[in-house]
């Protein structure tokens, strides 16, 4: 599929999985960055294709670098110039997932390589890809399981080793592998009606007569889409704002909140904003939220959508939500905490191969700092929502201790409606959702006040 000039769909590709890497994006962003500079005929069509290549590439990268790095032999993918390693990504996937013909995935590596770099790395790659084409996948699972089940786990799910552990401690052998396979399933969408413009009821009506089959939820504004004929962000209503794609388990953050109309909130790291504009809707466009984020473009992004949504009472803040302070203090605060997404594996594969043990513990100082903040800004008297897209005990209920012990923050009793609950002694106060069980992100939510 050629785009332009001499820029092959598998370049494309690749520079969107450089981007993913180096950059921290998502798929989603670092494909909007590659196709500003994408044009002809065939650019929408490679668009859709080239999202489904990096999603996948991303979801099964643990399997398809087991593949490259059986036939490597002493060395590894990760040794690899980054660009040659993700052009090798593409080749395997393409082959071993896609059952594209070896000869034509070969030869379109092949040719990127020898335009890139030279000759010599052409060679190399031809006879590598040569190996990856007759490496029999399932034999080398079989070994593998016999020799170390948890790294037979990583691989044969795709997840990174360091989560295949945790789950396996946290939920045992037999669901933490429903969770594993339930990770990599299909992504489920809901969709939140903006109450400021429509309601649920007519919002099923309407997604109803444009073939796009819902059901109802726990959570009052949301509906699950079971399926559909048109993707529902080319409907006029979602272009109008009249609803937004929201994660079943996000959507109820604003709910447990609850705030009122007329209410100061503060909205501790804001971006992209979904909690946010939820708040603004429950509080019909009363009072006023301060969002605040450390990403200059993620709340221009926001200023955006806010407009397209109808929403007058948010005032965008570009500070650190670790240190940020008001003159006067905020009835309530939302504190959704940046995390190691590791609940979020369904929806973004890529945050899969980003986190270690030390940057784990990097980003549980920076959620207990905003934890102490968020105590700052809160007035005697009102109530916050601690939440993570995290499964890990130490970013959620670890935290919310040290809130108590440390923060002087207490854990309210709070009627979550559905869900589970969680671990530790303050397990039957807090609010917990799993991919594999409620068909969404996993998530947790704890809801805190201040004396």
């Amino acid at each position: 599929m050629e785009l332009f000039y001499r820029v092959s769909f598998q370049e494309v590709v690749a520079d969107a999985l450089s981007l993913v890497e180096e950059r921290e994006l998502s798929s989603k962003h670092a494909l909007e960055r590659v196709f500003r500079k994408v044009a002809g005929k065939d650019r929408e069509k490679a668009r859709g294709l080239a999202h489904a290549y990096v999603f996948e590439i991303e979801k099964w990268r643990a399997k398809i670098d087991f593949i490259i790095n059986s036939v490597l032999k002493g060395s590894k993918v990760e040794d690899l110039d980054p660009y040659l390693a993700n052009l090798l990504r593409i080749g395997t996937f393409e082959i071993h997932f896609r059952k594209v013909p070896p000869a034509i995935a070969t030869d379109s590596i092949i040719r990127v390589v020898k335009e890139r770099f030279d000759f010599s790395r052409a060679k190399f790659v031809n006879a590598l890809m040569h190996s990856i084409e007759k490496f029999d996948v399932e034999r080398a699972l079989k070994r593998l399981k016999e020799r170390d089940r948890v790294e037979w786990l990583s691989v044969r799910f795709s997840h990174p080793r360091w989560y295949v552990e945790y789950v396996i401690e946290l939920l045992g052998y037999d669901e933490a592998v429903r969770l594993l396979l339930s990770n990599n399933r299909p992504q489920r969408y809901y969709v939140r009606a903006n109450t400021l413009k429509t309601d649920v009821d007519s919002l099923r009506d309407y997604l109803e007569e444009n073939g796009v089959r819902t059901a109802l939820t726990p959570v009052p504004d949301v509906l699950k889409v079971l399926d559909y004929k048109t993707p529902v962000t080319r409907l006029d209503w979602y272009k109008e704002g009249k609803f937004v794609i929201q994660d079943l388990a996000s959507a109820y953050v604003a709910h447990v909140l609850a705030p009122e109309p007329g209410e100061r909130v503060l909205d501790l790291a804001a971006a992209p904003g979904s909690k946010t504009f939820h708040a603004a809707a429950l509080m019909e466009n009363k009072g006023e939220i301060v969002a605040v984020d450390y990403s200059y473009d993620r709340l221009m992004r926001m200023k955006e959508k806010m407009k397209l949504l109808g929403i007058k009472n948010v005032k965008l803040v570009h500070a650190d939500g670790q240190s940020f302070r008001d003159k006067a203090k905020f009835d309530r605060i939302i504190l959704d905490a940046p995390c190691s997404s590791s609940g979020t594996y369904r929806q973004f594969p890529e945050v899969k191969w980003r986190f270690d043990g030390d940057k784990i513990k990097r980003i549980i100082s920076v959620q207990r700092n905003m934890l102490r903040n968020a105590y700052e800004n809160l007035r005697d008297g009102g109530e916050m929502t601690y939440s993570t897209c995290s499964i890990r005990v130490d970013e959620d209920e670890e935290n919310v201790l040290f809130a108590i012990e440390k923060v002087g923050l207490e854990l309210l009793d709070y009627d979550f409606s559905w869900g589970d609950r969680g671990f530790l002694e303050i397990g039957d106060k807090v609010f917990r959702a799993w991919t594999h069980r409620h068909d969404c992100n996993s998530f947790f939510i704890a809801k805190m006040g201040k004396g």
